[in-house]
């Protein structure tokens, strides 16, 4: 019995160093935060809110200017005309060779309007259109 407990206590302390182990190898890394740190970030954000979309209210979403990057290209649509979306909704990938990257919706609302699949974007041409509802 003393050799089982014995046993369990060895596994139980190697588990802990390496546990210690992870946390200090986690630390080094100068991005990692801990919950705390990033509840204090998230309380002093300045992120930029958004109002809402009043009802008849719509929105345009450009494609983004990536500065002197290859063109972009709307790859996929994950929504139709006349679907309803909530802000943080994924609606489209735009890419190249080099970057892919997801749209989501800003707003709540109906999207009422979508650029055609597949086609080549320069900076400022409108992905889609929101209307509040």
């Amino acid at each position: 019995m003393i050799k089982i407990i014995e046993a369990y206590l060895a596994k139980l302390f190697e588990y802990n160093k390496k546990s210690a182990q992870y946390m200090e190898d986690l630390k080094a890394n100068p991005h990692f935060r801990n919950t705390e740190e990033m509840k204090r970030a998230d309380s002093k954000s300045n992120a930029v809110i958004l109002p809402e979309l009043k009802a008849g209210e719509v929105s345009v979403c450009t494609s983004p200017d990536l500065g002197n990057q290859m063109p972009l290209v709307l790859e996929k649509w994950y929504v139709k005309v006349g679907a309803r979306v909530k802000s943080g909704d994924l609606l489209c990938a735009i890419g190249n060779e080099a970057v892919t990257m997801e749209c989501e919706s800003f707003y709540n609302g109906k999207i009422i309007w979508i650029c055609e699949y597949k086609k080549d974007l320069v900076p400022g041409d409108e992905l889609y259109k929101i209307e509040g509802i």
